[in-house]
């Protein structure tokens, strides 16, 4: 139980470096997507589907620590 424990501590510290990370390249994402609305550029479709993606990997991996936490709660 103890290896088990230490495993799902360590998967909950990696979701959430993956998440910081994930917030960030998010908010360099939405500065740029911004930027290009502006200027009317031809990236924005690009830019527009890479913010799309961020929000659900953000979704994703706040819902897996969420999910990790639950468990290491029991």
């Amino acid at each position: 139980m103890k290896g088990l424990n230490n495993w799902l501590e360590n998967r909950v510290k990696t979701l959430e470096e993956e998440l910081k990370k994930s917030k960030v390249d998010f908010v360099w994402f939405t500065k740029i997507l911004l930027a290009c609305m502006t200027n009317f550029c031809e990236n924005c479709k690009s830019l527009e589907k890479k913010v799309h993606y961020l929000v659900k990997t953000v979704d994703k991996l706040t819902n897996g620590k969420s999910n990790f936490e639950n468990v290491l709660a029991f």
